[in-house]
């Protein structure tokens, strides 16, 4: 009797460690357009990756781990965007700061949920919450620099170049996870805009609009 219940449980097929730990990125992905990051369980994520419980702890500590790990395309490629946006200056004219702030937008437009999920995760575990401040900070020294150089360039001067940086960055990313965190609520065009408007008010407030 034991032997036939063994022969007729379900065997999940065995799969090489690159191809599995795919499958749970893909699955997770996939889950984060349904469920918050306080929602997801490793039980849920395997389930939805057809593998078996104890395989996710081969690739990943935790959920906020895995998280972590599969937003860091998008996380880079907004590092990157921001690099762009901080070598935007006044004289450059308002479109070309709209259309180095449509690239970070778009991103959000593709990954908008995954980045949510990371948000999520940040708050709620602090071994995550580490790396994605250096992070931030990064992106604050590049925009305090972007403008301070700006200043020295037009003459005006900011009350305080990194809280502004802060506030801007921190704009962006609030802003963004809201619109595009779960289903769009605006256009991409309308989200650039909004942003451009903005950023433009404090990189060349009497410039035209």
């Amino acid at each position: 009797m034991a032997q036939a219940v063994k022969t007729s449980r379900k065997q999940r097929p065995r799969v090489e460690r690159a191809a599995a730990r795919e499958r749970i990125v893909e699955a997770t992905i996939e889950l984060v357009r349904e469920r918050s990051y306080a929602e997801l369980t490793v039980g849920e994520i395997m389930d939805r990756a057809g593998l078996e419980r104890t395989i996710f702890y081969r690739h990943f500590e935790n959920v906020g781990e895995l998280l972590l790990g599969a937003g860091r395309e998008a996380i880079n490629q907004l590092y990157a965007a921001q690099v762009a946006l901080a070598a935007t200056r006044a004289d450059h004219g308002p479109e070309a700061v709209r259309q180095a702030l449509e690239v970070p937008v778009q991103i959000y437009r593709r990954h908008g949920p995954l980045l949510r999920a990371v948000s999520e995760a940040v708050a709620a575990d602090q071994l995550v919450a580490v790396d994605q401040e250096m992070l931030r900070r990064r992106f604050d020294e590049l925009v305090a620099g972007a403008l301070r150089a700006g200043a020295a360039e037009s003459g005006r001067e900011l009350s305080d170049f990194e809280e502004t940086a802060r506030a801007l960055n921190n704009l962006n990313e609030s802003y963004l996870l809201d619109t595009f965190g779960r289903e769009p609520r605006v256009s991409v065009e309308t989200a650039t805009n909004t942003l451009a408007e903005i950023w433009s008010s404090v990189i060349d407030p009497g410039g035209p609009r």
